[in-house]
């Protein structure tokens, strides 16, 4: 029996990259919460306004959760016609640049107003 070398090193060689392949992708799925959401990063939130004040915007995000995001005197905010965060009615949809804090808060840069859901339709 004759033992080519070649071949055997090449089957030890595929299994060690679908090996490496494999933890990988185990490592990129197991830390993807981490990759999207950490802090002093900007971070984009697109959902429905349930609820605008001066100081925070409450909203249903695409994925059905309510998140709320904090709004200060330099939140900018991108509408036709200029309004003020406050003026921004319940169904509105909106898309939300914002920071994470230290304490996990979100904190908005920028908020641009699009249409009512029910205009929408």
């Amino acid at each position: 029996m004759v033992l080519n070398i070649h071949s055997l090193m090449g089957d030890n060689m595929t299994r060690r990259i679908a090996i490496a392949f494999l933890v990988l992708t185990a490592m990129a799925v197991g830390s993807r919460v981490q990759l999207f959401a950490h802090e002093g990063h900007e971070h984009k939130v697109m959902g429905t306004v349930t609820m605008a004040a001066v100081d925070h915007v409450m909203l249903k995000d695409k994925d059905g959760k309510n998140v709320t995001i904090k709004v200060t005197k330099d939140t900018k905010v991108k509408a036709k016609p200029i309004i003020k965060v406050e003026q921004i009615t319940a169904g509105t949809r909106v898309v939300i640049t914002a920071v994470e804090g230290k304490d996990k808060t979100m904190t908005a840069t920028m908020i641009e107003v699009g249409v009512a859901a029910s205009a929408a339709k």
